[in-house]
């Protein structure tokens, strides 16, 4: 049959002429009522290359086929079924997570080059914030750049505005 190009109460008037008040799903059969509506259904499904060819077209009840989906039919005119996932409550998924280390916190504690000893673990996160890469030594404490004792508090430091403006206050000319 050739492609329709009519509406969709012909497309289900020409339907329901040909294979009667009865759901297409293979394992519903339910009659068609006007509390059930039929909704058309591309039995083999336009994704996987299905027309809107009279024959390719099917009646089904809105449910059974939000139930076939996009799914592709076997040749003897049974659907696949897709196992679901079994669903696994919180608290099983909170005791399979890792155990956190006590020595190094799972590598927050450790330097960029330290290896905890007890877990054997490397520092978290593996790429460091430009602030953990400067020893509080070799840090002039002014500046863009700090250490961690300038972020910390531990040593005063000059404001990054002050130099930039020339120890004058932003916005003053």
């Amino acid at each position: 049959m050739p492609a329709l190009k009519h509406n969709r109460k012909e497309i289900v008037k020409s339907l329901l002429a040909r294979d009667g008040n009865l759901c297409k799903h293979p394992e519903c059969g339910l009659e068609l009522t006007s509390k059930n509506p039929p909704t058309i259904d591309h039995w083999m499904p336009l994704a996987a290359g299905g027309s809107w060819d009279l024959t390719n077209l099917k009646l089904m009840h809105k449910k059974c086929n939000a139930a076939k989906g996009d799914k592709i039919p076997f040749d003897d005119g049974t659907l696949p079924v897709v196992e679901k996932k079994p669903k696994v409550s919180r608290a099983m998924k909170r005791s399979d997570r890792p155990v956190v280390c006590e020595t190094c916190q799972s590598g927050r504690l450790l330097g960029p080059d330290e290896e905890c000893i007890k877990c054997g673990s490397g520092p978290m996160p593996p790429t460091y914030p430009q602030w953990s890469k400067m020893r509080a030594n070799d840090c002039t404490h002014e500046g863009i750049w700090w250490c961690w004792a300038c972020i910390s508090g531990v040593v005063d430091r000059v404001p990054a505005s002050r130099i930039v403006f020339d120890n004058r206050e932003p916005g003053i000319d």
